[in-house]
């Protein structure tokens, strides 16, 4: 059969494309399907929680550098480092500079701290990594709580405190955070403990 127009004038055979009315409606369905898929997932996704475990996850990955940094120092000097920047001193160089401030999270940095009983001995004995939480108190904890629940999966994501007595080396590994307020309160501290005892 040859395509074309029959003799009252109207189109036979097969028409190439869509009609721009077509490409409309289909574009008005494509956005109203999408639209009640992101307010369906919405619900059900805790979007605020992943984003702070995101940021816990860097976090970990910061302190596991300079974890091995120390390590490699103290193999390499014979020495434990007495401060975070003799791991990027001229002559070390194991980092090239220690890891940035996650400013969501905290406001002074890593600091390697010999003044906290992170095993609860009853003697500061310990080289820290510490990093401070910034912020709300509801956002400090809950940062906390994603760490040792990281750390520690059986840690409750709904913790408030966090006393050293229950969150140190011996009870939640080398990395946690504790309440360094009274009874575990604010302000909270995030630690890699490198045990010299």
């Amino acid at each position: 059969m040859i395509q074309g127009r029959n003799m009252e004038g109207t189109y036979t055979g097969m028409r190439k494309g869509i009609s721009l009315v077509e490409m409309m409606i289909a574009i008005i369905l494509f956005g109203v399907i999408s639209i009640i898929g992101f307010k369906y997932s919405s619900n059900f996704y805790d979007t605020k929680l992943a984003s702070k475990k995101a940021l816990v996850a860097s976090l970990v990955e910061q302190g596991t550098q300079l974890s091995n940094a120390y390590d490699i120092y103290s193999i390499q000097f014979g020495v434990a480092p007495t401060d975070e920047t003799n791991l990027t001193q001229a002559n070390v160089q194991i980092l090239s500079a220690i890891p940035t401030t996650i400013t969501e999270i905290g406001t002074t940095g890593w600091n390697l701290n010999l003044a906290i009983d992170a095993d609860n001995d009853t003697t500061a004995d310990d080289y820290v990594f510490e990093f401070d939480v910034a912020g709300t108190t509801a956002d400090s904890s809950e940062y906390c709580a994603v760490l040792n629940n990281i750390v520690t999966p059986t840690v409750d994501l709904n913790t408030t405190l966090f006393p050293l007595a229950t969150y140190n080396s011996t009870t939640s590994g080398t990395a946690f955070c504790y309440g360094s307020g009274v009874g575990g309160a604010a302000p909270y501290k995030m630690v890699f403990v490198k045990e010299i005892n």
